[in-house]
């Protein structure tokens, strides 16, 4: 499995996926430009994903975003859909979404991609 190191910048999330960690992590913030560009590499990297490589350790889905733009939003979900397809093909997971707790945004913004694509996401408060 290849590994994803995308760098942070400084209206882009640094995202990374080494293998052997089995965490794919979202961190900063993310107000690219072009969204659709931006995530194009992590879109193409997941599905080059073998679900089977995922069997005794499921992958880990991390987020940490301090701010996000409405193209993000699209691209989480589309990412996150992804994801929940390879599920059917044998692919384990678990989401974790993290947000301060005085940010409703962020916090509420995780709770909407959850119900919306059906998925469990684990919320976690950081004081």
């Amino acid at each position: 499995m290849k590994p994803l190191d995308i760098k942070a910048g400084r209206s882009t999330p640094g995202i990374k996926f080494y293998p052997g960690e089995n965490t794919l992590s979202f961190v900063g913030s993310s107000l690219p430009e072009n969204v659709a560009v931006f995530y194009k590499p992590v879109i193409d990297w997941i599905n080059e994903l073998n679900p089977s490589s995922f069997t005794h350790k499921p992958l880990r889905i991390v987020f940490k975003l301090a701010y996000y733009n409405s193209g993000t939003i699209r691209c989480l979900a589309e990412i996150l859909g992804t994801i929940k397809n390879l599920h059917d093909k044998g692919l384990n997971y678990t989401i974790e979404w993290h947000y301060d707790t005085d940010d409703d945004i962020i916090r509420e913004a995780g709770e909407e991609l959850s119900e919306v694509l059906e998925i469990k996401f684990n919320m976690i408060p950081n004081e």
